[in-house]
């Protein structure tokens, strides 16, 4: 009875930890994005530094799952993604439309889901815990919305074609990986299939130049595009691809398209 409770009060003793580092984490971000917005003129090392402090962060975090064996340095690379280029979606999307006090509330409140982000990626060492599909559908809705603030924040910003093209395909490439280790696959075979999605995108940014669109509609469009081949291939991977399912995603994507060129037409 005594060792019952024993391992009960070092479980709670551990989630409480954990949850103590998760936050200690998500304030370090918010106070390091909320100085990278405020201070004019930008100082992007600022950003580049919270990055770093966050995928130190991060990585510190998930090797402290009891479940994980992590052991070589890159073991936990792939938990990077997400929370490195939520970071720096954030900070540059926030640069370019958050202005005054508004950018310090949108610092300050950025911590939250960057917490719940954080917490998820913890929650994804095991597939075995009951929280892990809700942390992998997190996880998900977190790739597809720093896709978009990516591909938004690179329209906004006044860059050349190879360089669309370069910092879509590489992006792409590294949000495809968050998609596709779901299913548990060797690393070079993730990194291989993101790597075709990264190239497939980088393509489709090439077609945009020869399209009427830009801005939001023009990252509205990559967007479909990617959640309509990291779907497909999430899909093949996990060995439930079929005519229904490649239906459902293109059905969604061409919905997507068609209020994308009535928006471009009318608005």
């Amino acid at each position: 009875m005594n060792e019952i409770t024993s391992n009960r009060t070092n479980a709670l003793n551990d989630a409480v930890s954990r949850l103590d580092r998760v936050h200690a984490m998500a304030a370090v971000f918010g106070a390091g994005l909320t100085a990278f917005l405020a201070i004019e003129p930008t100082q992007n090392w600022l950003l580049l530094l919270l990055a770093g402090l966050v995928a130190l962060g991060t990585d510190a975090i998930v090797r402290t799952h009891p479940r994980s064996h992590f052991k070589r340095l890159d073991d936990t690379a792939l938990f990077l993604f997400v929370p490195v280029l939520l970071t720096l979606s954030l900070g540059l999307f926030l640069e370019e439309v958050a202005e005054g006090y508004w950018s310090l509330l949108a610092g300050l409140g950025a911590a939250i889901p960057f917490a719940i982000v954080l917490q998820a990626e913890y929650n994804s060492v095991d597939r075995r815990l009951p929280a892990y599909g809700g942390s992998r559908l997190i996880l998900n809705i977190a790739t597809y919305v720093i896709a978009f603030l990516f591909y938004a924040t690179i329209y906004d910003f006044d860059l050349s074609l190879p360089a669309v093209i370069f910092a879509t395909g590489v992006v792409s490439l590294l949000l495809a990986i968050e998609i596709l280790r779901e299913e548990a696959l060797e690393t070079p075979r993730t990194l291989l299939y993101a790597l075709a999605i990264g190239v497939l995108l980088a393509e489709a940014s090439l077609s945009m130049h020869f399209l009427p669109l830009e801005g939001a509609l023009a990252a509205i469009f990559l967007l479909l595009a990617f959640y309509l081949m990291t779907g497909l291939m999430h899909n093949y991977l996990g060995g439930r691809l079929s005519l229904r399912t490649a239906g459902e995603f293109s059905g969604i994507a061409l919905l997507g398209l068609l209020i994308v060129v009535i928006s471009h037409a009318y608005i």
